[in-house]
């Protein structure tokens, strides 16, 4: 392929304005819900009715469900769209944008500053690896060598998947993580939704044993 099919979706996403937390830390998360369901939606037509049919969960459900998300209870397999949206809405709390790289973290893929979990990868274009946390967008330097999920180090056990334009598709035998990332030295520079749209694709297409080293 060449292009990412979620691209447009993850752009729009973006460019919803940030949330008001100044009155709360999830002030009117119900109307940030119901607006990411509207975007997702309009990018997406054939997951129209499904979006939309979750507008319909009250402010005291989507409390809970959020709630338990953060607590690292998800969704079933059947509620995908919804933990997307959640993710999606909490973003809009969460996000710093044009922060700068912090110069040191953690080894793994608990961000530092908001505790989340990474969800994407790039190497700069000195080659070192930083991870990007799926909720703040913080990125912090991580080894090159080590899944950042379970801690493995033993390069027999970690391998990747070459894509297109340098991204690829990590993978650890170990604990069966994957982790989408991008190398700048083929990019040329670090698009967020695109890297997250590429990563939606490449582990599709993993799972579905499309992908080959």
């Amino acid at each position: 392929m060449s292009t990412f099919n979620l691209e447009t979706l993850y752009r729009k996403l973006d460019d919803l304005p940030a949330a008001d937390s100044a009155a709360g830390r999830y002030s009117q998360f119900d109307v940030r819900f119901r607006e990411v369901l509207q975007a997702i939606a309009e990018a997406e037509p054939d997951w129209a009715d499904r979006a939309m049919a979750l507008a319909g969960l009250s402010a005291n459900e989507l409390e809970s469900a959020r709630d338990a998300w953060l607590a690292g209870d998800k969704p079933s397999d059947e509620n995908t769209l919804l933990e997307f949206a959640l993710i999606s809405t909490l973003r809009r709390y969460h996000r710093r944008f044009d922060a700068e790289p912090l110069a040191e973290g953690p080894a793994g893929a608990s961000c530092p500053v908001c505790g989340a979990e990474a969800d994407v990868a790039y190497l700069d274009e000195g080659g070192f690896r930083y991870a990007v946390c799926r909720l703040c967008d913080a990125r912090w330097p991580v080894p090159r060598i080590r899944c950042l999920y379970c801690g493995e180090e033993d390069a027999k056990e970690l391998e990747y998947y070459p894509y297109e334009g340098g991204y690829r598709l990590y993978h650890c035998k170990t604990c069966g993580r994957t982790l989408p990332a991008v190398d700048l030295r083929e990019a040329g520079r670090l698009d967020l939704p695109r890297l997250r749209a590429a990563g939606a694709e490449m582990q599709f297409l993993y799972e579905s044993g499309a992908v080959e080293g």
